[in-house]
């Protein structure tokens, strides 16, 4: 029977005697405990496995021991002429094996470099094509003389090396006679959410550290061709020079002395939009230069050329997965900007990267939605910014003197905010201390819009749930490689439209309970009465930007106890995921103070605009 880890999957063809998948462990208890596990989905999956333990003379290095990889696969190859060998890293897994893998024809099969996509294959993107973590040798002649090839080179080739640099060495002297398959990168599990089409992942890669203590240690391939040159980055006011890439490298490497005025500086000259990802990924066909003026159009509420530009990169090709969540950001935009009606709002939130990320997007979503007008987007950069409202997000720091801030918070205790502001209210009493310690007033109304949600979309909760769990995580946490249970199912934190932000809370409603990282969800879930837990993920407890006083603020807000994300291991099949859920609930009172706050904000931002500066403004 097929356990809830391993559910049955239509897996292998062609018969188990076909393949051997095979990998080799020092007595490390890193490594041995992972061999252990490997052997138990290998067996629990009834592929035919040979796993073994080698020595580790005393002083020999991780460099050395990855060398040995060579001659223990070719040593495998050589002992099965007859059956298609896999090569697996001890400290990766598998939850199933494609049919499309185990019966692969071509002579190698196996992923790119970095797990790349095809549309970053050869050498123009890496210094060496595969990423031998998991692969597979065919029974071919071609296939064979290629490892033998690259035990030949091991065994006499004197330079300092791990086992990557013979098996790209052999792979240079045979590509020209040897056919391939690349295992699609998709295939790579746990990285983020599933929600499209196709066979779910298979490989999970692990990592022992081994790889970042040794590096420069071991002699590398060389990137072939010219290398990828700096692109200056279009502005509105002409080119943004490459300073911009320098100083993406330079700000992580300033002391945390120097690191809050940067920020401040930074905010101040507009740079902090062009230091922060556009793109949750890598880049498709889209150029910088495109998405730009598309964003930028759109932001301005330019319909026509934004709707004339997605119709020009539509009739060139299909777009790409991150050209479609630019076109997403840039349609939300305009939606917000044409919904409603009577004087358009004009409101600040933070828009990458795109699609959105759903906790800043409910900013537009609510102002819209309440007040019944268009939305537009303020620039946080714009000299002399007209009269503006700034609520959901830690975006305080962005404040100058036209805006006014309701409900919105800091992500630092040392965060800088502008004194002059105008402070309707704020996230919570640790936003107050910030503003107060700049010199501003001192702020006593608290409380996150997002706590409104129900009252502005109401959803009928169901009696009992679906019996399942639900997972959404911070945009950055993505790329982590989580080991999910049958029970839970995921769903991406990146949207920015209404119908894809109203269907994420219709579709969590359903669930029994939820796990995130993302703040704004978990606000969402504590507003609407679904169990929820807070987590973050062990080695990426600062992956989420700040000191994680937003956590505290918000509850203190809107006087719920003040809770810190819980940091959970990787394989959340082995935790007991019911012991971190919440029950919660915003208290009506606090959405009372909340709703209020936002009216006040909306009649100051109305006065502000026929103000005298405002009418100044208007003159000039």
């Amino acid at each position: 029977m097929p356990s809830p880890d391993h559910p049955q999957e239509p897996a292998l063809a062609g018969g188990h005697d076909q393949i051997l998948v095979c990998s080799f462990h020092t007595p490390d208890d890193y490594y041995a405990e992972a061999a252990e596990r490997l052997r138990g989905s290998l067996s629990g999956l009834g592929i035919p496995h040979h796993i073994a333990e080698v020595a580790k003379a005393p002083g020999e290095e991780w460099i050395e021991l990855c060398r040995k990889k060579i001659p223990f696969l070719h040593s495998v190859c050589e002992e099965n002429p007859d059956k298609r060998i896999f090569w697996i890293d001890v400290d990766c897994d598998i939850d199933y094996l494609p049919r499309s893998v185990s019966d692969f024809s071509a002579d190698i099969i196996g992923f790119q470099r970095g797990f790349n996509t095809p549309l970053r294959i050869g050498y123009g993107h890496s210094a060496r094509f595969w990423e031998p973590c998991f692969w597979g040798i065919n029974r071919t002649p071609a296939a064979r003389g290629y490892i033998a090839d690259a035990a030949r080179a091991s065994a006499s080739m004197t330079i300092r090396a791990t086992d990557d640099y013979f098996f790209e060495e052999a792979w240079r002297r045979n590509a020209e006679r040897l056919s391939f398959q690349v295992i699609p990168s998709s295939m790579l599990g746990g990285r983020s959410a599933q929600e499209e089409a196709g066979e779910r992942p298979f490989f999970f890669f692990g990592s022992s550290g081994n790889v970042a203590s040794f590096k420069g240690l071991a002699a590398q391939h060389i990137r072939k061709g010219r290398p990828a040159s700096v692109k200056p980055v279009a502005s509105g006011g002409g080119v943004r020079s490459i300073a911009l890439q320098t100083a993406r490298q330079v700000h992580g490497a300033l002391p945390t002395l120097l690191a809050a005025p940067l920020r401040r500086f930074s905010d101040r000259i507009g740079v902090t939009e062009f230091l922060s990802p556009s793109l949750p990924g890598k880049g498709g066909g889209l150029s910088p230069n495109s998405i730009y003026h598309l964003i930028h159009e759109a932001r301005d509420g330019k319909a026509d050329a934004v709707r004339q530009r997605i119709d020009e990169i539509a009739a060139r090709r299909l777009p790409a997965s991150t050209d479609l969540a630019v076109i997403a950001a840039a349609n939300a935009f305009l939606e917000h900007a044409e919904q409603g009606q009577g004087p358009e709002l004009r409101l600040h939130w933070w828009d990458k990267p795109y699609p959105g990320n759903y906790g800043d997007w409910l900013s537009p979503l609510i102002l819209g939605e309440m007040t019944g007008r268009p939305v537009r987007f303020q620039r946080h950069d714009e000299a002399e910014a007209p009269p503006h409202l700034m609520a959901v997000g830690s975006i305080g720091r962005f404040a100058q003197t036209s805006s006014i801030l309701v409900g919105t918070g800091i992500s630092r205790s040392d965060a800088s905010l502008a004194p002059d502001a105008t402070y309707v209210s704020l996230r919570g009493p640790y936003s107050a201390q910030a503003v107060a310690a700049a010199g501003g007033p001192r702020v006593q109304r608290f409380g996150d819009p997002a706590v409104i949600l129900p009252r502005l979309f109401p959803l009928d909760l169901p009696a009992r749930g679906n019996g399942r769990l639900a997972l959404v995580r911070h945009f950055s946490h993505r790329g982590i490689a989580l080991r999910m249970p049958e029970l839970l199912d995921e769903f991406s934190v990146l949207r920015s439209g209404r119908a894809a932000i109203l269907s994420l809370i219709g579709k969590l409603a359903e669930y029994d309970a939820v796990l995130t990282s993302a703040m704004h969800v978990y606000i969402t879930c504590q507003a609407y009465g679904i169990p929820v837990g807070l987590v973050t993920f062990e080695g990426y407890e600062d992956a989420v930007h700040g000191d994680q006083v937003k956590y505290r603020d918000y509850a203190a807000g809107v006087g719920l106890p003040e809770r810190l994300p819980v940091a959970i291991g990787h394989d959340l099949r082995r935790r007991k995921l019911a012991d971190l859920i919440e029950h919660d609930r915003i208290p009506a009172t606090a959405m009372d103070e909340v709703e209020a706050a936002l009216g006040d904000a909306v009649t100051l931002f109305d006065l502000a605009e026929t103000g005298p500066r405002a009418r100044r403004m208007a003159m000039s």
